[in-house]
């Protein structure tokens, strides 16, 4: 396999093809995680007569209360409205890079398109891909609750050594459990990423793609790898890069904040370098993810031997008759 050959390519549709990027973008919006703060909503009483509450009722804190899960089930139906997008929006990014390599053309609706039409074998595939995680997940919490009841109960009866060889269990187990889960995300993860493309690019289902993500695996693991190794040296060079043209230009504002009494004008700066470093960051992740889902689907094109010859390498016609 030409390793150099795939990733010009794959960085030649990216810059080539640029609407490409709105997919790449659009894909990025779900490989994130929902991060929520801990609110406190207990007030006593001079906190609601700051606010002029003299005292609460019943209907107050009802009505209170209606609010906050009509915010959560808002929440809830956004988050699952962004990871449907995101869905479709990683089969297009499939669907366009192969629309380029073999009609030599691609455009948002066509890509979109297919990402759309192939929507639940790729949640199929992700419901899959899940399934191991959750069992483990599940296993490692019923068996850590045991071994913590069991050294507490030793701890309880004054056994000292059986409370140390209880937290030294506890430990050990959930470090493997750690280990182990970790390792099963980022083979899961690569069979994701190979079924999709056998849901895409070979229109198989989502059972049936999956086990072709595995066999995939199993028979290119030195090429996987080999990539893998690829995307995080780039990764670490993008983020050295990033962080250091950021930490460059702000240092003219931290001398500025240094020598200057803070006023109200010093929201602007930092309002419009907020902006700056949304719109930044989502260009960078969008380039990034197109070069990446390109890579992997160049790669699984010549893994399972989907790359056409080109016209000049086929026989002639004479040829073929004689």
């Amino acid at each position: 396999m030409d390793y150099g050959k795939i990733l010009g390519r794959a960085w030649e549709i990216t810059w080539r093809w640029k609407v490409l990027w709105i997919l790449g973008f659009l894909a990025s919006l779900g490989q994130g995680t929902w991060n929520g703060n801990g609110i406190d909503y207990s007030a006593d009483r001079s906190d609601l007569h700051r606010w002029g509450i003299q005292d609460p009722s019943g209907e107050l804190v009802a009505g209170i209360i209606g609010i906050l899960v009509a915010v959560a089930c808002l929440a809830i139906l956004i988050g699952i409205a962004i990871w449907v997008i995101s869905v479709i929006a990683r089969g297009g990014l499939i669907a366009g890079v192969q629309q380029v390599e073999e009609e030599g053309k691609t455009t948002f609706k066509d890509a979109w398109r297919v990402g759309v039409h192939r929507f639940w074998t790729l949640f199929g595939i992700s419901f899959l891909a899940a399934i191991p995680i959750i069992i483990l997940v599940v296993v490692g919490i019923v068996v850590g609750g045991l071994l913590i009841a069991g050294t507490v109960g030793a701890i309880d009866q004054a056994a000292e050594v059986g409370g140390v060889l209880g937290g030294v269990s506890l430990v050990l187990c959930g470090g493997t459990f750690c280990c182990g889960g970790i390792l099963l995300a980022i083979v899961l993860s690569q069979i994701q990423i190979y079924a999709e493309r056998a849901a895409i690019l070979e229109g198989l289902g989502w059972i049936e793609a999956f086990k072709r993500g595995w066999d995939v695996l199993k028979k290119n693991l030195g090429p996987t790898i080999l990539f893998w190794l690829i995307f995080l040296v780039i990764g670490i060079v993008l983020a050295v890069l990033i962080f250091g043209i950021l930490g460059g230009a702000s240092l003219p504002f931290i001398a500025l904040f240094a020598n200057t009494d803070p006023g109200p004008w010093i929201l602007a700066p930092i309002c419009i370098g907020g902006l700056l470093f949304i719109i930044v960051g989502a260009l960078i992740s969008s380039v990034v993810n197109t070069f990446t889902s390109a890579t992997w689907t160049l790669a699984y094109r010549e893994m399972t031997g989907l790359v056409e010859l080109p016209a000049a390498e086929a026989a002639p016609e004479g040829e073929a008759a004689a």
